[in-house]
């Protein structure tokens, strides 16, 4: 089966393939909802939610920018409308809460469990307009062009809300005390 890629390597949004657009991009925005939301069933209704909105949509894709900004905004604007109903809800729980009710992986090694506790913790305590950048750049991958088109936001505010959570995240003692890669951000 041949797929239809853009220039840039995505996947093209008029073939609109849910197959194709879900292996492509189905992870990275899975992970994306989990960083922002911390619970796997409402990570999973939203990554289906934004396949469900790309394909519906389709024609609504300009083609100006990446099908990933594109995906990643929808997913986006979905993980906000989560937390808005989540906060109007009972008592709001925050994501290390959540992270450390869960029960972990198996094959997660413990150390590792931790570090990224402590991690997730340290991302938590940044500004909500930071985070959502370092997530987003982080979690999501996206350039800092796509994420001021995501957030709707200039390119130098993205960069300046990154440049200022990681010097934040940099002077965490936390952070410095486990020493951190990015990767495991």
């Amino acid at each position: 089966m041949k797929k239809n890629k853009t220039a840039n390597n995505n996947p093209d949004p008029a073939s609109c393939d849910p197959a194709e657009l879900f292996g492509t991009l189905g992870a990275v925005v899975y992970g994306y909802a989990m960083s922002v939301l911390g619970k796997a069933v409402e990570a999973e209704e939203v990554l289906s939610e934004t396949f469900l909105r790309v394909c519906k949509n389709k024609e609504q894709y300009s083609g100006r920018g990446s099908i990933r900004a594109w995906v990643f905004s929808i997913a986006h604007r979905l993980c906000m409308d989560v937390l808005r109903d989540r906060a109007k809800s009972a008592k709001p729980v925050s994501l290390p809460e959540q992270l450390a009710s869960a029960d972990p992986p198996p094959t997660v090694p413990i150390e590792k469990q931790e570090r990224q506790a402590i991690i997730t913790e340290a991302i938590e305590r940044l500004s909500a307009e930071q985070k959502e950048v370092v997530m987003l750049k982080i979690y999501g991958g996206l350039t800092f062009r796509q994420i001021s088109q995501t957030l709707g936001i200039p390119l130098n505010t993205a960069l300046g809300r990154m440049h200022q959570g990681l010097k934040r995240l940099g002077r965490d003692p936390n952070l410095a005390r486990i020493g951190r890669t990015e990767n495991e951000l």
